[in-house]
């Protein structure tokens, strides 16, 4: 029987380029160090300050292993750079665009395979992706999100109606926000009203084309926590295949009736809490309606779903743990120096 190295969490940090829920609650069960890293301003100052931070950090700390959110690719091959000089291992926690690059960009694609066949060890979030890497050469791990611990119900400062629809949006590429703006035109009539989180600007859209929608921007975290527990039902729509939302994790944690796209990936992990539709403006329209009137029974789902992930997640920490606790171990480390 193969010994698993006893797990030592303070031997490895994990640095993030920015803020994101799944490096938090992945850090939290882990039970390892943060170095949270968000600097405002131009790109070329952000570059610089956060990589005299990141390199600071590793002086501190001496990390056997360390663990980097992707994006930033920046980040990646300066942590690849690092490597060689400190001898830590190198894992990277890959979003969707830590494996894939947006639009597409070849020369993107390029620089993420080579990173990621070069690095210790890739966590992606679905077996797609960890085939993908194991294709380059590299070597995967798959580890889903955790259910994020959310602050405690509250109400937002405006009263909504009963039949208040939240959707989560970046206003990103890959989301079809103007599908559901054009759903809700006709669901208006029914009094189904939506609420749209996040910076709408950036996607140059004009709200007086949508006088029917309420857009409330990029909201800080507790106004947005407000509304998702405050509204009847919570929308988060992608067209990326091998994409799991985060509002679906936060949807779910609440135990709210939720309405995602039906894409493989979400239909296979997210499927038994929520309803999927295809991203069209009648199915949007279709599914929320029928999301409002399953209402009681998907906030059920949504409950049995959060127990079961929580059981599920125990054990894909451990297997996780186990595999970082072989990359720190001392023959090992003493190997990569």
């Amino acid at each position: 029987m193969q010994q698993i190295t006893k797990y030592e969490g303070e031997k490895i940090l994990w640095i993030d380029w920015g803020r994101h829920l799944r490096t938090q609650t992945l850090v939290q069960r882990l039970g390892i160090s943060l170095e949270e890293i968000a600097i405002k301003g131009g790109r070329i100052r952000r570059y610089i300050r956060s990589s005299m931070r990141t390199l600071a950090a590793i002086r501190k700390t001496r990390p056997r292993v360390v663990i980097a959110t992707n994006p930033s690719i920046v980040l990646g091959y300066l942590l690849l750079v690092l490597r060689a000089i400190y001898g830590f291992r190198l894992v990277s926690d890959a979003h969707w665009l830590g494996v894939k690059a947006g639009h597409g960009n070849p020369r993107v694609q390029k620089l993420l395979d080579f990173h990621n066949s070069k690095v210790d060890m890739v966590i992606v979030t679905n077996d797609n992706h960890a085939k993908f890497i194991e294709s380059l050469g590299g070597h995967a791990a798959v580890c889903e999100d955790p259910l994020p611990v959310l602050p405690a119900p509250s109400l937002p400062a405006e009263a909504l109606p009963e039949k208040s629809v939240f959707l989560v949006c970046s206003f990103d590429i890959d989301e079809p926000y103007e599908a559901v703006f054009q759903a809700f035109k006709a669901l208006k009539d029914d009094g189904y009203v939506l609420y749209v989180s996040g910076n709408y600007r950036r996607a140059r859209v004009d709200p007086a084309r949508f006088p029917w929608i309420r857009f409330l921007g990029f909201l800080p975290e507790s106004e947005y926590y407000a509304y998702l527990w405050s509204c009847s039902v919570i929308l988060d729509l992608t067209t990326l295949e091998d994409c799991l939302v985060c509002g679906g994790y936060e949807a779910l944690a609440a135990g709210k009736a939720l309405v995602l796209s039906n894409t493989a990936a979400i239909q296979a992990y997210f499927g038994a809490g929520a309803l999927t539709t295809p991203n069209t403006e009648a199915a949007i329209g279709k599914s929320v309606v029928a999301a409002y009137e399953k209402k009681a029974e998907l906030e059920r789902k949504a409950g049995q779903w959060a127990d079961d992930s929580v059981v599920k997640m125990d054990q894909r920490i451990l297997h996780l743990k186990a595999m970082l606790s072989t990359l720190a171990s001392e023959k090992n480390f003493q190997r990569a120096r």
